[in-house]
C-alpha cells in the first residue's frame, strides 16, 4: 500500500529535495478507504470512422489503490456494451497491467524509474527511459503544502494507430485529508490507412465518500446512487 511507505520515501540520486516532499504527502493524502464515482467519454475519429464510448463507474480505493469497480453503465456508439467488453473494462481495473497502467512519478513506489528536475516554482520536470504506457515524461505542479495538483505527460509506448498522446491529470482535496484525480483529458493524434485521426477521453472523478473498512464500502457501491 502507498500509506505503508510514506515514512521510508528515497528519491533517485539528484532528484531535487522537493521530490521527497511531494512523494510524502501524497502518501499521506492516499490514506483510507474511499469510494467514488466515474465517468469517462471517449471519442475517435478517423476520415468516415467514429467510436464513442460512455461509461459511468462505482469504484473503491484502498489507500490509493483500486479494490472494486462495478460497472453502472457502458454503451458503445449509443447501444449497451457486451457481457465481454464490460468484463474487459472491469478486469483492467481492478487488475492492471503492469507496462500500462501509469505509475506517477510523485509516488513513493515508482520514483527510482524516473529523473527529475526543477523547472519553475513549485513545478518539476520528470523523464523516464522505461518504454511502456506505464511511465512517460512530463511536469507536474505542487501546492505551498507539497500537494500535487496537475500532471502532465506523454506516455512512453502509444496505442496502435497513434503517434501522439498527451494526458493531464487534475487533483485536489476531495475529502479532509485527502486528494484525488477530478478530472483526466488525454489527447490521440495518428492515422488509420489514408486517413489522419484525432481520439480524445474526457473522464471525470466525483461524489467521493470515506468508509472505516473495505466491505462497507463494497456494499455502498454495489446499489445505484
Amino acid at each position: 500500500m502507498i500509506a505503508s511507505i510514506a515514512s521510508a520515501v528515497t528519491a533517485p540520486p539528484g532528484a531535487p529535495p522537493a521530490v521527497t516532499l511531494v512523494a510524502e504527502r501524497f502518501a499521506q493524502t492516499s490514506r483510507g478507504i474511499v469510494a467514488f464515482h466515474f465517468h469517462r467519454l471517449f471519442d475517435v475519429r478517423a476520415g468516415p470512422m467514429s467510436r464513442h464510448e460512455d461509461l459511468v463507474i462505482e469504484g473503491v480505493y484502498d489507500d490509493g489503490t483500486i479494490a472494486k469497480v462495478r460497472i453502472a453503465s457502458y454503451t458503445i456508439d449509443g447501444k449497451a456494451a457486451s457481457a465481454a467488453d464490460q468484463a474487459a473494462v472491469t478486469d483492467a481495473w481492478e487488475h492492471p497491467k503492469p507496462t500500462e497502467a501509469f505509475h506517477p512519478p510523485f509516488d513513493p513506489r515508482y520514483l527510482a524509474a524516473y529523473q527529475y528536475q526543477v523547472t519553475g516554482p513549485q513545478k518539476v520536470a520528470f523523464t523516464s527511459a522505461v518504454a511502456d504506457a506505464a511511465h512517460g515524461n512530463g511536469a507536474f505542479t505542487y501546492d505551498a503544502n507539497n500537494n500535487v495538483l496537475e500532471l502532465t505527460y506523454h506516455p512512453n509506448a502509444l496505442p496502435p494507430h497513434a503517434n501522439f498522446a498527451e494526458i493531464t491529470d487534475r487533483r485536489a482535496e476531495v475529502l479532509p485529508g485527502y486528494w484525488a484525480v477530478t478530472q483526466e483529458t488525454h489527447l490521440y493524434k495518428g492515422s488509420y490507412g489514408l486517413f489522419a485521426g484525432q481520439g480524445t477521453i474526457q473522464s471525470t472523478y466525483s461524489n467521493f465518500r470515506r468508509f472505516p473498512d473495505l466491505q462497507s464500502a463494497l456494499k455502498d457501491i454495489a446499489v445505484a446512487h
